[in-house]
């Protein structure tokens, strides 16, 4: 064996490690790149957003990065309010440490359309509500009547359902009755109050309840893609594309859509992104997804499908 010098010793026990250490950077720098936004600080949130739009100049792309940042964040209904000042849920404008099924969309499109969180945080109010007006009232509660009309008047989606669907496309109608709605609120549904007494919470509930008394009832009309023709379709929908359930017609179910998810075109495969109830959000293959609903007592239909967009400058105003 060749006697070495300490100096050569030294250089070939980093040649041997040089490859394995930079193995292991490479694998913690990729780990990093798709670390959930609810383990990060605002900071982090906002490089890495920036970072994002610098790397990725197409819509539907940053939709699937951004959104693949959500993968594994806990689930919790109704995350978001209105914030500190709000009248009846003080939960706060945005927050990335839980989502549901709406929220995780709309963070996401203000993510992918920002390029900085202060940016997103005013993005995320015109999606959330009508006109970016934010109160409890102008909420897009609905996504038949409110969420899905409202962003196409605002610019931010295009309903793409009949361009995907061709002859095969339908569409469900539904009664939405915002007044029973409100009626139906609880105290539990109020947010934010706890120096309140339960009397003064009581009023508030009331004053709740009386803000649905003079909305009409509004008939929703959605066109969708009928499950039966889904998988002959999956190749037709753009990766990054919104999908809402539309479900059949049930007195005991106010709305006509119940979920909101995105589709993503990823290895030759379709998936299902979404925010999975009392779970994280998950990847799930498309046809194993819609499979689950075949023995549903509340039918699924079918799925409207939305292409979020950049609102023009004259919509931005």
């Amino acid at each position: 064996m060749t006697n070495l010098s300490g100096y050569e010793k030294d250089m070939r026990v980093k040649l041997l490690f040089f490859p394995l250490f930079f193995l292991c950077w490479n694998c913690r720098a990729l780990n990093n790149s798709k670390r959930p936004f609810y383990q990060m600080n605002p900071r982090e949130i906002s490089r890495t957003i920036s970072k994002i739009h610098e790397q990725t100049p197409g819509l539907s792309d940053r939709i699937i990065e951004i959104s693949a940042h959500f993968l594994g964040t806990p689930y919790h209904l109704g995350p978001l309010g209105e914030g500190p000042q709000g009248e009846f849920d003080r939960k706060p404008l945005i927050s990335f440490s839980a989502v549901d099924c709406t929220t995780f969309v709309e963070e996401t499109m203000a993510l992918s359309l920002a390029e900085n969180l202060d940016q997103a945080k005013e993005i995320l109010k015109r999606i959330r509500y009508k006109g970016g007006v934010v109160s409890y009232q102008t909420r897009n509660h609905f996504p038949s009547v409110d969420w899905i009309p409202n962003n196409v008047a605002a610019g931010f989606i295009k309903d793409i359902t009949a361009t995907v669907a061709g002859p095969d496309l339908e569409v469900a109608s539904k009664w939405i009755s915002k007044k029973k709605w409100y009626q139906e609120k609880k105290l539990s549904d109020i947010q934010g109050f706890s120096r309140m007494t339960p009397q003064e919470k009581e009023a508030l509930l009331q004053n709740l309840r009386e803000i649905g008394q003079e909305m009409p009832d509004e008939e929703a009309s959605i066109p969708y893609l009928p499950i039966r023709d889904f998988a002959d379709r999956l190749e037709n929908i753009p990766s990054g594309t919104i999908a809402n359930l539309v479900r059949g017609e049930n007195p005991r179910e106010p709305v006509l859509i119940s979920h909101q998810v995105f589709v993503i075109q990823k290895g030759g495969e379709t998936y299902i992104r979404h925010a999975a109830f009392n779970s994280v959000v998950k990847d799930v293959l498309a046809l194993e997804y819609f499979a689950r609903y075949e023995k549903s007592q509340w039918p699924l239909l079918g799925i409207n499908l939305d292409e979020v967009l950049q609102p023009s400058k004259t919509q931005n105003k």
